[in-house]
């Protein structure tokens, strides 16, 4: 399986907009520091920040014209949408041991390691099929988890897009891959 451009530029897009908003914020704290508007290292972070701001905006407009051309843009949305949705549904809590020499909480590694991987996942809706991806863990004990949550994920993804059919799952390299076909 190959991932969709939708997929690539997602892939892309949250990280450069989390960068872009902190070199901004950074950059609007050292021009309140110095108080004087030309200091280079603002002027250095307004203007990175204003690259990373379009090459972002190129991106999302990128996406919406392909929508537009071959797609629905409401499907971008949904995508959009069900993919927030999917990476909260997969997030696993688990509450913290207290180590016994202190009083500060470990988090466990193996649903750190789990958690890290499902911030990956991805769901592309088009008009013909939904597909859907789930960075598998690295470790055993993360797989294993995977493996157990595999029925309630389908379950999950059946509900929210009721006009497809779901095949079964399907590894591929480190991804496992759900492909929806429209009824």
């Amino acid at each position: 399986m190959k991932k969709t451009s939708f997929m690539k530029r997602l892939s892309l897009s949250f990280p450069l907009f989390w960068l872009t908003l902190c070199c901004f914020i950074l950059g609007q704290f050292i021009k309140s520091l110095k108080e004087a508007d030309g200091t280079s290292l603002s002027l250095g972070l307004e203007y990175f920040s204003l690259l990373l701001g379009t090459i972002l905006l190129g991106l999302a407009l990128s996406e919406l014209f392909t929508r537009i051309l071959k797609d629905a843009p409401i499907n971008l949305m949904k995508s959009i949408i069900q993919t927030l949705q999917l990476r909260h549904f997969l997030y696993q809590q688990e509450v913290s041991k207290i180590k016994m020499n202190s009083n500060t909480h470990s988090p466990n590694p193996i649903t750190a390691q789990f958690n890290r991987s499902m911030r990956k996942s991805m769901i592309d809706i088009t008009q013909h099929q939904v597909a859907v991806l789930i960075k598998v863990p690295h470790t055993q004990q993360g797989q294993k988890l995977l493996k157990t949550l595999e029925g309630q994920i389908k379950e999950e993804l059946s509900s929210r897009n009721t006009a497809y059919f779901f095949s079964e799952f399907e590894r591929h390299k480190n991804g496992l891959w759900l492909i929806g076909t429209r009824k």
